[in-house]
């Protein structure tokens, strides 16, 4: 009768100490950091690419007006030829041009006078026995040349659409009839029109 509670007692310590060892168990995992919930959205960016600046005159980048000289110029005479200004990159872009001069140009140099007319067209009739080059179109830049150096032109920047953008330009280069008898026999051997496009908003 004995063996009775003594095997109840041995059931009942059996059973608590597996009720304690998943009681340990449990307190293991309640020590650990609980794992957070997460999701993630992704957003893609398209392409990244430069543009290009490419002026030119009459498709070349450096173009000879040989019309646009002439020997034995009298005061008030001059001439005219035309060239087209266009945009062959692919970002609009504005230009403004220059005439330039090299070291040790004369002193008639100072007495030769550039214009520009837009959308103009030349004409290089005589009138009175004088050669009047002359321009149709819209005048919109003068100015004297620099001996040995550069002159401003035309400053207002104009603007060129990309890829496909002209403005055809009627150019004029004449003795100012102010020009002083100092000034005969003298010879400007070459000016250049140089043309300075310009992309972007400028500080």
């Amino acid at each position: 009768m004995r063996l009775v509670p003594a095997l109840r007692r041995h059931r009942i310590g059996i059973r608590v100490r597996a009720v304690l060892c998943l009681g340990g168990l449990l307190g293991i995992g309640a020590v650990g950091t609980l794992a957070a919930w997460s999701d993630k959205a992704t957003a893609t960016s398209g392409t990244f690419a430069t543009g290009t600046i490419i002026i030119q005159l009459d498709n070349t980048k450096t173009l000879a007006m040989s019309t646009l000289a002439a020997l034995n110029l009298l005061p008030g005479e001059g001439v005219a030829a035309v060239v087209t200004v266009q945009n062959k990159g692919t970002l609009p872009l504005t230009y403004t041009m220059a005439a330039t001069t090299p070291a040790g140009s004369p002193e008639v140099t100072a007495h030769l006078a550039v214009a520009a007319y837009s959308g103009g067209a030349a004409s290089n009739a005589a009138t009175n026995g004088l050669r009047a080059g002359s321009c149709s179109g819209t005048k919109i830049a003068e100015a004297a040349l620099t001996a040995g150096g550069s002159a401003p032109v035309a400053t207002t920047p104009r603007p060129l659409a990309a890829r496909t953008g002209t403005e055809t330009l009627c150019v004029t280069v004449r003795l100012l009839p102010s020009a002083p008898v100092s000034v005969q026999n003298q010879l400007l051997g070459t000016a250049r029109l140089v043309f300075t496009a310009t992309v972007g908003r400028q500080p």
